[in-house]
């Protein structure tokens, strides 16, 4: 079983400067490591942006093979008393190797390799894109929040000016 407390507690809208940000991240992180594909996507396998050679892959059906993955190894964590579960799972493959890294509770990053890369270079450069786009989500959660007080606030006046004038007797 999944903790509760590590499921989306809720989606964010991410404006197009967001979705910009995240991805010249993932663009930066291919140059940087020259990765074969990197995938942005929610735990749910949503992709949400990707970069690289994408021509004969599902880039839908890797997310959600992804995502399960990472659902199952955060079992396997819990079962091993793992508070957190695993942040970061690699996988290697005859040609490619393949690095998931958990962004936050709500999202993940799916990095394909090739086998010429180091892996600790791999993991410099990973560690940092999952802190860039930490920050890129907490900017938009915050924006998301300050949005919401304010549509909240427009919305009561609008609705009660809408009952009032139903009310009216012209």
């Amino acid at each position: 079983m999944v903790n509760k407390d590590q499921l989306p507690s809720n989606q964010i809208m991410l404006s197009t400067e967001m979705f910009n940000e995240i991805s010249a991240v993932l663009k930066d992180l291919e140059g940087s490591i020259r990765a074969e594909l990197a995938i942005f996507c929610e735990t749910s396998g949503i992709p949400i942006t990707s970069t690289g050679n994408q021509r004969a892959i599902d880039i839908s059906a890797l997310s959600t093979l992804a995502a399960a993955n990472f659902a199952a190894t955060a079992e396997m964590a819990r079962l091993l008393g793992e508070k957190d579960g695993f942040r970061f799972l690699f996988l290697e493959g005859e040609r490619y190797n393949i690095y998931l890294c958990n962004v936050g509770f709500e999202y993940l990053l799916t990095i394909a390799i090739s086998k010429s890369v180091a892996l600790g270079m791999l993991r410099i450069y990973a560690n940092r894109a999952v802190k860039q786009l930490t920050e890129i989500l907490n900017k938009a959660k915050k924006q998301e929040k300050a949005s919401e007080a304010i549509f909240d606030s427009e919305f009561a006046d609008l609705l009660g000016n809408a009952f009032d004038a139903s009310f009216k007797k012209e």
